[in-house]
């Protein structure tokens, strides 16, 4: 049974568009492909019994999903609220809910899916922060900056019955209604009967009203992947959703990789008198070629070229097989909107993923700003949702100005850094102060003060730094 279909029992009079074919096309099968079940994790065998065996896979998904969300996001950024007390409570909350910790983790799930969503909440009076995958939330209205309703579902397994609570955030002229309905089930797959909220949740009521708050209590993140398969939802697509022969190639190569080894283990023809033979536990005849024995034997020598051991060993194919997944990891590269190299494979240490994004692989660093531009949004929002459900509890209302700031904008390695500046002093377009302080990450204060010694120290004018003022 469908979500949609699900949500539409839970909340029958609430319109609702069938979007469900979007989720059993797109977002289940890239959830089986990032969790490394996907439909090509199982090889059968072209011999007469026709067996299957499980395929050696990289799951480059989960890879790319991980990495992504490591160049995308770090501690090195500051959400800051221009009054001190909404600063120290999103500071709080944030930290109390294992924020930078548990944020990255959310980051790479959604990569996978397409999305998520962040849940602000209360509970016993303390604000609590919830991580929705994209397949358990189900918008239900939108405009063209962002998800403004919505449901969510979520399962319970308790005292033998499963459980679906269904939450339903809908915008009002008073403030947020957020509306709670839980069925119960004896069985995993069925809906069951509705029941009362609180005999799982004996501090819900059917409705709750934060009154005066007119934002969501949510925060939907998509991935910065313009999203070819349906164009007017708003829902994000998997990052790896365009890529998904080429993921699928990658592993056939590395068990094709790994098959070389296992099947061009070392291989002799030996003659038949050197077969021996016993009988197993149910009386059937095994004959074997006995390595550990070092006892001379005596042979018919009448024809003796047939009594040598030849060596039938094949070379093992690595360099082709490495050489074929370099070339599968920079198209897939290409289609994650990365520079080619970003992926790589290498014969000693595997799969490897760069740590540092240099200046010049201009396609992954535009792919990383485009996706950070939007996780800022979503800590403004995050950290808006946060103030507006203090000031909610508190009963009152006050302006706020929230930012975040990054203190990675440029993601490079330092020596492509200094060599940019140096570049750029020289062709008169920037300061000799501004290069020092990028070069040597200090302020402005500093910079002219360094400047100052070089000054004192060399004919600054025919210097590396070449330019006309401090300024």
């Amino acid at each position: 049974m469908s979500i949609y279909t699900y949500i539409k029992q839970a909340f029958p009079n609430v319109p609702i568009v069938d979007i469900s074919d979007y989720y059993t096309r797109h977002i289940e099968p890239a959830k089986r492909i990032y969790q490394g079940k996907p439909p090509w994790r199982t090889v059968t065998n072209s011999g007469i019994k026709k067996k299957s065996r499980p395929r050696a896979m990289t799951n480059m998904a989960k890879v790319i999903c991980d990495k992504l969300a490591t160049m995308t996001f770090s501690e090195q950024c500051d959400i800051s609220v221009d009054d001190e007390k909404y600063n120290d409570t999103v500071s709080e909350v944030l930290e109390n809910n294992c924020f930078w910790e548990r944020f990255p983790e959310f980051l790479s799930r959604s990569y996978a899916l397409g999305g998520g969503v962040i849940k602000v909440y209360l509970e016993d009076n303390v604000i609590r922060l919830n991580y929705i995958n994209a397949d358990r939330f189900f918008p239900t209205k939108w405009n063209n900056r962002q998800i403004t309703e919505g449901i969510f579902c979520n399962d319970y397994v308790q005292n033998g019955f499963y459980y679906k609570l269904f939450e339903y955030h809908t915008l009002q002229s008073d403030g947020v209604h957020i509306y709670h309905v839980l069925r119960r089930s004896d069985s995993r797959s069925y809906l069951g009967q509705e029941v009362p909220v609180s005999e799982l949740f004996p501090e819900l009521d059917y409705e709750m009203v934060f009154k005066g708050v007119q934002k969501p209590l949510f925060c939907y993140f998509k991935p910065a992947v313009g999203n070819n398969m349906v164009f007017d939802l708003p829902l994000g697509l998997p990052v790896f959703a365009n890529s998904i022969d080429t993921l699928r190639e990658i592993d056939v190569i590395f068990d094709s990789l790994e098959r070389e080894f296992i099947l061009g283990k070392k291989r002799i023809i030996i003659p038949s008198e050197c077969v021996k033979s016993t009988y197993d536990s149910d009386g059937n005849e095994v004959k074997y070629f006995d390595t550990d024995d070092e006892v001379y034997q005596a042979f018919n020598a009448d024809d003796a070229p047939k009594l040598n051991i030849s060596d039938n060993t094949q070379s093992l194919r690595v360099i082709e097989h490495v050489e074929a997944l370099k070339l599968q990891l920079n198209i897939l590269s290409t289609q994650l909107g990365f520079s080619p190299g970003t992926l790589s494979f290498d014969s000693n240490s595997g799969v490897k993923t760069a740590t540092e994004v240099a200046a010049d692989e201009k396609d992954t660093l535009r792919t990383v700003q485009n996706n950070k531009n939007i996780i800022s949004e979503v800590l403004e929002s995050l950290a808006t949702a946060i103030i507006e459900i203090t000031q909610a509890s508190e009963e009152v209302s006050k302006d706020y100005t929230v930012s975040v700031n990054w203190q990675d904008n440029i993601i490079g390695d330092d020596n492509t850094r200094i060599d940019n500046n140096i570049k750029l002093v020289q062709a008169g377009l920037k300061s000799k102060i501004r290069a020092i302080m990028e070069a040597q990450n200090i302020d402005e204060a500093e910079a002219a003060e360094e400047l100052q010694r070089i000054a004192k120290e060399n004919d600054i004018d025919g210097g590396i730094l070449d330019g006309d003022s401090y300024e």
